[in-house]
């Protein structure tokens, strides 16, 4: 008799945090995997309200501390905690006989640390390089930089699955050396149960809740405040067209360490009266309301050479709300965003351009709605979450197959 193959699941969010910041496919992966595999799950506690019926699939390991993804201070002590937690989750997983793990995130030399404890049979998502990221501005730092990412990408070269959410993060890894046969392109999967257009009587009751009339022309965008989002731009932008176009009003969904810099911004450009900033809404069913009572979806970055290698969460919600995007023209947002078919790109280094195409989708109720039907279809085509909890889980079990062969 074979024994069930074991498979685990590791996030530094927790197993609800991790679903909420964009792990959409999981549940349907855990799905795809009963009743033939018995799967686990290594994480803290999430600050999210618990998933009872998910967790009664999984045997749960969880790590002693609570993980809130919106506390900054999270974000930095409670990564540490879970790096020295690391070599203990490879241990337990070698000595659970795990088979293969799946980890969804990318943090420097956590795949050496897993390798040192576990072995090489995981699959990891290669989406944020964070030593990139922090030492971008610093050119002193570039010499570690760059060898943290040569650690790191001679340690992914010995994984069986390498996971990007864009083709243009999978040519940079070609370049680095790793087999392109093992690097999967798997774009921010969407559930679209949570995140959908809706009708008339809660766009209207949405938009009332925020203080928008139906002359309004509204423009969101939703994330964590931080100076990389370029929000500071898009409020100047914003105050350059408020004579000219009086009904443009922003809807700033989310919060973070920019949240006072931009208030006082607001304020000193006066435009108080166009920008709503709501803080992290209650829900995703609210954050749905919002984001698919707008007129327009905004996605942007400020253009750092790591803004390339995202499709972002903000770009996938607002597309499956059916919106016309307005995108910042980045490598990895242009893979989904086709100027003229389902939105428009602009340069963050260019405020006439943006400023020239919003007023174009402004002026044209049929141009939003043609921009926003392509978007919805593109969405519910390549980031359905059962289509991308497939496509994730094809090499995992080609690997399992693999390895009963040898």
């Amino acid at each position: 008799m074979i024994s069930k193959k074991k498979i685990a699941f590791i996030h530094r969010y927790g197993l609800e945090g991790w679903i909420c910041c964009g792990g959409h496919a999981m549940p349907a992966m855990v799905d795809q995997l009963e009743p033939q595999v018995e799967v686990h799950f290594f994480g803290p506690i999430s600050a999210e309200p618990q998933n009872a019926k998910l967790q009664s699939k999984l045997k749960m390991h969880l790590l002693p501390w609570t993980f809130d993804r919106s506390n900054p201070k999270h974000k930095w002590g409670k990564t540490l905690r879970f790096y020295l937690a690391l070599p203990g989750i490879g241990k337990k997983c070698t000595k659970l006989g795990i088979d293969f793990i799946y980890w969804e995130e990318t943090l420097p030399l956590g795949a050496v640390i897993l390798q040192k404890t576990y072995g090489p049979n995981f699959g990891i998502m290669v989406m944020d390089f964070f030593a990139r990221i922090y030492t971008e501005g610093k050119p002193w730092l570039h010499w570690f930089r760059n060898l943290i990412e040569w650690i790191d990408c001679k340690s992914w070269k010995k994984l069986p699955a390498v996971y990007t959410h864009v083709e243009f993060s999978k040519k940079f890894l070609i370049e680095r050396g790793l087999d392109p046969n093992r690097i999967h392109v798997i774009p921010n999967p969407c559930d679209h149960s949570k995140f959908h257009p809706v009708d008339a009587e809660m766009r209207k009751t949405t938009r009332t809740k925020f203080g928008f009339s139906d002359n309004d022309l509204v423009l969101s965008h939703h994330g964590i405040l931080h100076p990389n989002k370029g929000n500071d731009w898009i409020l100047e932008q914003i105050a350059e067209l408020k004579d000219q176009v009086p009904n443009l009003k922003y809807l700033l969904i989310g919060n973070g360490a920019e949240m006072e810099n931009l208030k006082k911004l607001t304020a000193k450009l006066g435009i108080t009266d166009r920008v709503v900033f709501t803080g992290w809404l209650p829900s995703e069913k609210a954050l749905n309301q919002a984001l698919a009572s707008s007129d327009i979806g905004l996605v942007m970055r400020i253009g750092q050479k790591t803004d390339h290698f995202h499709m972002t969460d903000t770009l996938n919600h607002e597309m499956a709300c059916g919106k016309p995007i307005l995108a910042v023209n980045l490598k990895g947002i242009a893979e989904f965003i086709d100027d003229q078919t389902n939105g428009y790109l602009f340069s963050p280094y260019d405020p006439e351009e943006f400023r020239n195409k919003l007023i174009g989708l402004m002026k044209s109720q049929d141009k939003r709605d043609q921009f926003g039907t392509y978007a919805l279809k593109q969405s519910k085509s390549s980031c359905h979450y059962t289509t991308c909890a497939r496509k994730t889980l094809t090499p995992i079990r080609q690997h399992l197959i693999n390895s009963i062969k040898n």
